[in-house]
């Protein structure tokens, strides 16, 4: 009966952390079915003097044109698109992960909504 349990929660995880892995194809996809593009050429990724240095920085621009072009992809969608653009241009050897990226993306980190409606304090 142990066996069977600890066959079980190894198959649990293991399923967990296959869904995790983010998808390049996937990312292929969204970003040429997006208007990625219409802001920038491709010479964006393979100019020399690439403002991207790292995986994080490349996390941070896709969210930033997922909110520009209103793509409103999930977390996991922009992690494929992540994947893609490392696997075709950057070639970073960090790979994409949500715990190389930001584990807390999506998250406000915000205890209340009285949080969201308070201005900053100067």
């Amino acid at each position: 009966m142990k066996a069977i349990v600890v066959l079980a929660f190894g198959l649990l995880l293991s399923t967990t952390v296959l869904a995790a892995q983010p998808d390049p194809e996937n990312g292929r996809k969204l970003f040429s079915e997006s208007r990625c593009l219409s802001c920038h050429g491709i010479d964006v990724f393979t100019r020399i003097d690439r403002k991207v240095k790292n995986i994080q920085q490349l996390e941070s621009r896709v969210r930033s044109c997922d909110a520009n072009l209103s793509t409103n992809w999930f977390d996991d969608q922009i992690l494929d698109v992540v994947a893609y653009l490392n696997q075709m241009f950057y070639k970073f050897d960090t790979p994409v992960t949500r715990s190389t990226v930001r584990p807390d993306a999506g998250s406000t980190n915000l205890s209340t909504t009285d949080d969201i409606l308070q201005p900053p304090v100067k």
